[in-house]
């Protein structure tokens, strides 16, 4: 393409930065606006040029590391570093660049072609240069469209991006022969709730003291503009200290279509549990400590006891009544909006991985363990840890940090491994941290920028859950790995006998109430 199709003859205003020693150019009216260096959430196995993605007043942005992009070396920030952010083709994207110069006044007739060849620059993404004012610097201008790689987009690029979220919504997955529970701490004490009662699991809030109450009634809370009571579990049911630490939650249950928000003083996972290891309760307990339990499941030959609770036995229809009483009046359309909104919601489980939030849907999701023995496996790929015995069934296990190329980070006491069913197969996945679980609008949750659609994220992110001050990218695991990986781990345990035993990995200390934010 010639210069002078590209640029029309008289004048046109440059917005010229720095990368290195090199002078660039961006044509002003591509530009929307100069930002400083925003928090960038990275995207695993994005292309290397792309740095992430940030929240710029409530809409995603992608940012392009144009020193990656033009194969210059890695730079530390600075005061003068800023975002460019460019309009290409109605699409927004971020240009990082080591500093803005000024804006330039230039005459197109003085814009020469670009030379065939130019030291570190892909020349397909230079328009054109110009010399500048003392004319013994180039300016080098950028076809923002070739350095954002967007000239050959198309909407039908990604409309194969959310094909996981509808047919996620299709599929309901109920185990006939299994229960399961989130279960969580009173005491010393393990109980749990099936999960089909748990809405979503937060961190301890600020209550509003309420007068004249039980005393097992806490407060209320606001939780997405609804009043919810909060209960604490503790008192109502005489198990342990009042004492909130930095592991107490909030576990936020539907008792008979009243959300409630039920403190425990530890949440412990999420797990899965064999009907045939749920009895009734003893006959010692058949008073009104028996009353309350619809079961008591015994894992582990025994040694573990999770005893299931009956919300409604726990709390009586004169009590409920009465705590209705301190919820905010609604009437019959507020109430069937309401609903409407909670069907639009995505359930997710939140986890971190290298200092970024991630989250899949809980029907991907079976349980939730603390790391265990893992067996390694010969052969097997880089990324796979070896085996795991979980409850007689040997199942792969996953290290996404290796999966996504993250770094190698030690383990510690709040690793953990998700247990999916991908593909008709067990598979565990290892991950730094589980935070939470936590219901996401479908308003919120927003396709992948553009840029980032050509790559391999395009396979397995089902798009970003675009929150107030947090980023999570929403993963569809049955797309974290190609087809014929999948058959590879498919052999893992049957085909290949594992090797020795190793113990379970040394954990490295954190310090009390300390987390890794890695």
């Amino acid at each position: 393409m010639s210069v002078e199709s590209v640029f029309s003859s008289g004048e046109m205003q440059l917005v010229t930065f720095a990368l290195g020693e090199e002078t660039f150019g961006i044509d002003i009216m591509n530009v929307q606006e100069i930002i400083r260096i925003p928090s960038i959430t990275v995207v695993p196995q994005a292309a290397a040029y792309v740095e992430g993605v940030t929240n710029l007043r409530g809409h995603i942005l992608p940012v392009i590391d144009t020193r990656a992009k033009f194969g210059l070396q890695k730079k530390e920030r600075e005061v003068s570093s800023r975002v460019i952010v460019v309009d290409v083709n109605g699409k927004t994207v971020g240009l990082s660049v080591d500093s803005v110069s000024e804006v330039l006044r230039v005459d197109t007739e003085r814009i020469e072609a670009a030379p065939a060849t130019i030291t570190g620059v892909d020349s397909s993404s230079i328009s054109g240069v110009v010399k500048l004012n003392d004319q013994k610097k180039l300016a080098m201008i950028l076809d923002v469209a070739s350095v954002c790689s967007m000239e050959k987009s198309s909407a039908a690029e990604g409309a194969g991006f959310r094909k996981g979220v509808e047919q996620a919504r299709k599929k309901e997955e109920k185990a006939l022969d299994e229960v399961q529970l989130v279960s969580f701490l009173l005491g010393n004490e393990e109980f749990g709730l099936e999960i089909e009662r748990v809405r979503e699991i937060i961190r301890y809030p600020e209550i509003v003291k309420v007068p004249n109450v039980a005393p097992y009634i806490k407060g209320l809370i606001s939780l997405r503009d609804t009043l919810m009571p909060i209960i604490d579990l503790r008192v109502k049911l005489n198990m342990g200290s009042e004492e909130n630490t930095i592991s107490t939650r909030v576990v936020v249950a539907d008792l008979e279509g009243v959300m409630v928000g039920l403190i425990v003083d530890k949440v412990f996972e999420v797990t899965r549990v064999p009907q045939d290891t749920i009895f009734p309760p003893p006959q010692a307990l058949s008073g009104e400590t028996g009353e309350r339990l619809k079961g008591i499941a015994r894992l582990e030959e025994g040694k573990r006891i999770i005893m299931l609770m009956d919300l409604q036995d726990i709390i009586s229809s004169e009590e409920l009544q009465e705590i209705e009483q301190f919820e905010s009046k609604q009437d019959i359309e507020e109430e069937t909006l309401e609903q409407e909104l909670q069907e639009d919601e995505e359930q997710m489980v939140v986890f971190r991985l290298a200092g970024e939030q991630f989250g899949v849907r809980i029907t991907q999701v079976q349980e939730i363990n603390r790391l265990s023995k893992i067996t390694k496996v010969p052969r097997a790929p880089e990324y796979v840890e070896g085996v795991v015995n979980l409850r007689g069934e040997v199942i792969p296990v996953i290290d996404l940090r290796k999966r996504f190329a993250m770094g190698h980070k030690d383990y510690t006491e709040f690793t953990r491994i998700i247990v999916s069913d991908i593909n008709k197969k067990k598979v565990g996945l290892i991950v730094d941290e589980v935070l939470e679980v936590l219901r996401v609008s479908h308003q919120l949750l927003e396709e992948a920028p553009e840029i980032l659609q050509d790559k391999e994220v395009q396979r397995f992110m089902d798009g970003i859950a675009n929150l107030d001050k947090r980023m999570i990218m929403l993963l569809n695991l049955e797309n974290i790995l190609l087809e014929k990986e999948w058959k590879k781990i498919s052999q893992i345990g049957q085909n290949e006998a594992p090797v020795s035993k190793r113990a379970a990995p040394k954990l490295k200390k954190q310090g009390k109430g300390k987390q890794s934010n890695d």
